[in-house]
């Protein structure tokens, strides 16, 4: 396993990140939580030290699980969580998009305090190693007030950096109103934004960079971009080029990938290993 830093923060994050949506068990479907615990162990034993969580995953059921299993070596590992989403809604988003065509979000200085707390307490830890606004709009991004108290977060150390988790635009906009120290977005093969309008503006700010949806949600392996993507590396599977094609560029300090076996686990945290591959300019 490779290990990044994570911008200017002082903090080095594993180049896989383990995504833990999945092992919340309500959108992606039912997942034991033994062998979720288990999974995330055998992460740890394979050098992940990093791990994307939020409040709303299986409405708090992804923390607990993670801090359950993390709990004997928390000192070791970085815990990445999320706040913003009304909690309860995982495994029911289709019901506000059904009818409102959104989820429903908050970003008061009083929610994020209080759900910051339940965090906490649900991943048995007394800080946070990294708080992001979970898909703040670009209108969210231009007020004070949420990054205010993500700072007197930070000040009274329960949290170590903050940032967003967003859209591309979203994310450079909190970066160029120098706000956040972690960016969270979408990159991959065939998403590639995050490459042409904020690695360099992440890289001279400092900013660390993490990148979700190194399979674009699967469409990557479905369209006509998988043979291009395999005549990359030949010798490869797919979704193993598709990390090493994330992890290819240095201004990303990890790529996020959920995960819900241990035969992901483990060709996920084999492809995270260098070395990566040449991508043509």
């Amino acid at each position: 396993m490779e290990y990044r830093s994570l911008g200017r923060t002082g903090l080095t994050v594993s180049s896989l990140c383990f995504g833990c949506w999945e092992i919340g068990g309500l959108f992606w479907g039912r997942i034991d939580a033994k062998k979720a615990a288990k999974l995330v162990r055998h992460a740890v034993e394979l050098g992940v030290t990093t791990f994307d969580t939020a409040d709303a995953y299986g409405n708090g059921r992804s923390e607990v699980i993670l801090g359950f299993a993390l709990r004997n070596v928390r000192s070791k590992v970085i815990i990445i969580t999320k706040v913003g989403y009304q909690v309860g809604c995982d495994g029911a988003q289709s019901l506000y998009l059904d009818e409102q065509g959104f989820v429903d979000q908050r970003f008061d200085p009083a929610y994020l305090r209080w759900q910051c707390e339940l965090s906490l307490w649900r991943l048995r830890c007394d800080y946070v190693d990294v708080l992001l606004l979970h898909d703040p709009s670009v209108e969210v991004v231009e007020r004070d007030e949420p990054f205010e108290m993500l700072q007197k977060l930070k000040q009274e150390g329960k949290v170590r950096a903050v940032g967003i988790s967003s859209s591309v635009a979203a994310c450079r906009r909190a970066i160029e109103r120098g706000v956040v120290e972690v960016v969270e977005c979408g990159f991959n093969f065939l998403q590639t934004e995050a490459k042409d309008q904020l690695f360099a503006l992440a890289e001279e700010k400092g900013v660390g960079v993490l990148a979700r949806s190194p399979f674009a949600g699967g469409r990557l392996f479905k369209s006509e971009y998988a043979e291009k993507l395999r005549a990359l590396a030949p010798h490869l599977p797919l979704p193993e080029i598709a990390i090493k094609f994330v992890l290819s560029h240095p201004q990303v300090s990890s790529c996020v990938t959920g995960i819900m076996r241990f035969r992901e686990l483990r060709q996920n945290a084999r492809a995270a290993e260098p070395p990566y591959l040449e991508i043509p300019s």
